[in-house]
């Protein structure tokens, strides 16, 4: 009779550990369709919300390719991916790119750009899914304003920083582009009159931190006879590489567009 009843336990036990796994195994079946649901459901409002400020209110398909003329800004080769930055419409964008080489584009220039929307994962953040333009080819169709501004003021810029710091050469070249491309837009009266008698120019290079940001501050000056005269100072900030330009007379910083 005791083994009888014995038997009957164990059956039972048996009976119990295999409702267990069952379960255990419904549970994790579950979870995994909720899991894949949920991806791919994120998926799709991706997919649904394609948008990009090259084509504003327009939607977007996977994969096309578009084109669209727009002001060349820089080549940002400092990351996990490149980046072909351009301007249109007063709204910059980052075209994502895999390229590695330094492309020799002149800042503001116009070009034929051709680009996609197509997905990239996002580093640092468990490798997260996102869609976003992808740089294709450019093809220049138009001197821009630093272009023009090379013909007409036919003098090499000069330029000097503290013996403290040293920059490197990809710093230094990005410097000398943005002061270009300033000198070629400025309205200021002072700023272009030098221009236009062909002033020698040089520049200083050195940093500050102001209201809790950092900057890098070139100040812009005429050489005459080994003397420096400053009649512009710009700031860059270090965090966003917006350019400013210092306003003497109201002592704020004005954004250089």
């Amino acid at each position: 009779m005791k083994k009888l009843y014995c038997l009957a336990v164990l059956a039972l036990l048996i009976s119990c550990k295999e409702e267990k796994k069952t379960d255990s195994k419904k549970v994790e079946d579950t979870v995994q369709k909720d899991s894949t649901f949920i991806e791919e459901t994120s998926n799709q409002n991706l997919l649904d919300s394609l948008a990009s400020d090259l084509r504003p209110g327009e939607k977007l398909e996977l994969e096309k390719v578009y084109t669209d003329e727009a002001e060349f800004v820089m080549f940002d080769t400092g990351g996990d991916y490149s980046y072909f930055v351009i301007k249109k419409d007063n709204k910059t964008i980052g075209l994502t790119s895999n390229i590695q080489e330094e492309l020799n584009y002149t800042r503001g220039d116009i070009f034929e750009v051709k680009w996609k929307i197509d997905s990239s994962f996002v580093a640092g953040d468990g490798e997260r899914l996102e869609y976003t333009e992808w740089f294709i080819s450019a093809k220049k169709v138009k001197d821009g304003s630093v272009s023009l501004f090379r013909k007409k003021y036919t003098k090499q810029l000069k330029y000097t920083w503290s013996g403290e710091i040293e920059y490197g050469t990809e710093f230094k070249d990005y410097l000398y582009d943005v002061v270009e491309y300033y000198l070629a837009n400025s309205t200021q009266e002072l700023v272009k009159s030098h221009i236009k008698g062909n002033s020698d120019l040089t520049y200083s290079i050195e940093e500050r931190k102001e209201k809790d940001r950092n900057y890098i501050v070139l100040g812009i000056a005429t050489e005459f006879e080994h003397r420096t005269s400053i009649i512009q100072w710009l700031y860059i900030d270090v965090e966003d590489r917006k350019l400013y330009e210092y306003d003497l007379g109201n002592d704020k910083l004005v954004e250089f567009p």
